[in-house]
């Protein structure tokens, strides 16, 4: 089997439950206002780890270094999502580190694209790859406990509840209970994954 590292960071198709296309692609130094406008939300920076003094210049040192590095350091990969116009929509990444069989998932939408649909679908297209290309067993998601939306957007892409890590997610200085979820190879039903 070949190393997916070994060639350039891939571009996945997808379509959410309503039909709609959804590309997930590389960063482009063009998607860093997008990336500012998502993690200057109240509601990103309330549920993630997002600084409360993000600005532009982080928003480019996301799109310039910390995407690309996680590809670079053959250790998952992190994606923008686009919609039809190639219009940022949200970002993802899928962390491997410790096990390389399990990867973790992390998410955000942009405020003008909640409730389309494009995260459920970006969710599920990255973990079955993960899976299938990468080789994962195991690809979890975590979020506080109380962050209905993330939790809803893991259910739809189909990973299964598994309960409550008590303080089980750092948050600003504090450790607060998480609820935690996980896609694991078996899910695929009918699919043959390479290992």
């Amino acid at each position: 089997m070949t190393d997916p590292y070994d060639n350039p960071q891939p571009v996945l198709h997808t379509v959410t439950d309503r039909g709609a296309p959804l590309t997930l692609r590389p960063a482009r130094l063009d998607d860093a206002p997008g990336v500012l406008i998502a993690c200057t939300d109240p509601e990103s920076q309330r549920w993630t780890t997002v600084p409360l003094d993000y600005d532009h210049e982080k928003a480019v040192g996301w799109v310039t270094g910390y995407a690309p590095g996680w590809w670079e350091r053959r250790q998952g990969a992190a994606f923008v999502l686009a919609d039809a116009d190639d219009a940022y929509v949200g970002q993802i990444d899928l962390r491997v580190s410790g096990d390389p069989q399990v990867a973790d998932v992390g998410f955000l939408t942009a405020p003008h694209a909640r409730g389309h649909g494009y995260m459920s679908a970006a969710v599920r297209a990255v973990a079955e790859w993960g899976i299938r290309e990468l080789g994962l067993a195991r690809v979890e998601w975590k979020a506080h406990v109380g962050n209905d939306g993330s939790r809803r957007v893991a259910e739809r892409a189909g990973f299964t509840y598994e309960g409550i890590q008590r303080s089980g997610c750092a948050h600003r200085g504090e450790r607060r209970d998480a609820w935690t979820a996980a896609l694991v190879r078996e899910d695929l039903s009918g699919s043959e994954e390479k290992a």
